[in-house]
């Protein structure tokens, strides 16, 4: 679910909707296990996001430009490392 969910999500590669169903049909014709649906995988998304908590930020320049941005405070704060599992003993 979540590698569909970061698949669909990329920010370089824009699905639709549509492209999205044929990409989840295609799967599930080829034999693929556990493909999820588009509701399973929206439901997954907004849970995600629930728990989460969304870091994006709409902003506005004084000229009306749009951009996004997120803060990199609450994106390390979500990230949960277990740092024993990269220190290797000498």
């Amino acid at each position: 679910m979540m590698k569909t969910d970061i698949l669909f999500s990329s920010p370089r590669i824009r699905f639709s909707r549509s492209q999205q169903e044929a990409i989840l049909a295609w799967g599930k014709e080829l034999g693929a296990k556990d493909v999820p649906s588009l509701y399973a995988l929206d439901k997954f998304q907004k849970e995600a996001l629930d728990t989460l908590g969304n870091p994006t930020v709409k902003m506005t320049s004084a000229s009306g430009n749009v951009w996004y941005q997120n803060s990199i405070g609450d994106g390390l704060r979500m990230v949960r490392v277990n740092v024993s599992e990269y220190f290797v003993p000498i």
